[in-house]
């Protein structure tokens, strides 16, 4: 996707990732998720983004089945990355991907290493910037760019979230476009 709103990965990313290795235990993971309140750890081994723990994964892979979190290694539960994107990501590119795959963060990466971490409370942080930056490119483009320009946030017709162009001043959803 091009890069239209100016806004990318590397401008709202967190670069300082707490993150977790794939011998480590449950409960050592669950006890740096605690520490920092986040609900998630990338796997990182030498460097590289190998895999994700997250506390449903902990629930769902280990708790619910019965298997004690301190004989538990992380690699065992961890799931694949969902979402990766690069430094160079568009914000609304990155929105989309994280609404696509239903995930509140993804991983960036520049050649497989992880160098930060995007969360959907960082995409909301800038959503303001990234409306004044649309509404202006409305007012330089005019009319042509109701059908061009897409962002992701709640659409000003029903009130959904989806992925929105701008229309008769608007922010609108395809239903509400039809």
């Amino acid at each position: 996707m091009k890069n239209t709103t100016g806004i990318r990965a590397s401008d709202i990313m967190t670069s300082e990732v707490v993150i977790t290795q794939p011998d480590m235990t449950l409960v050592e993971a669950a006890q740096l998720m605690n520490k920092f309140r986040i609900g998630g750890l990338p796997v990182v081994e030498a460097g590289k983004l190998v895999g994700a723990v997250t506390e449903r994964a902990i629930m769902k892979k280990a708790v619910e089945t019965d298997r004690r979190p301190s004989e538990v290694k992380v690699k065992e539960i961890m799931d694949a990355p969902k979402v990766v994107v690069s430094e160079d990501a568009d914000i609304n590119e990155i929105a989309k991907k994280m609404y696509d795959a239903d995930v509140t963060r993804v991983w960036v990466c520049r050649d497989n290493k992880l160098i930060g971490i995007i969360t959907n409370r960082d995409v909301l942080k800038h959503s303001h910037e990234l409306i004044d930056i649309l509404i202006e490119q409305s007012r330089i483009k005019g009319p042509k760019l109701h059908r061009e320009y897409t962002a992701y946030g709640k659409c000003e017709g029903c009130g959904m979230h989806a992925h929105l162009k701008f229309e008769d001043s608007k922010f609108l959803c395809d239903n509400c476009l039809d």
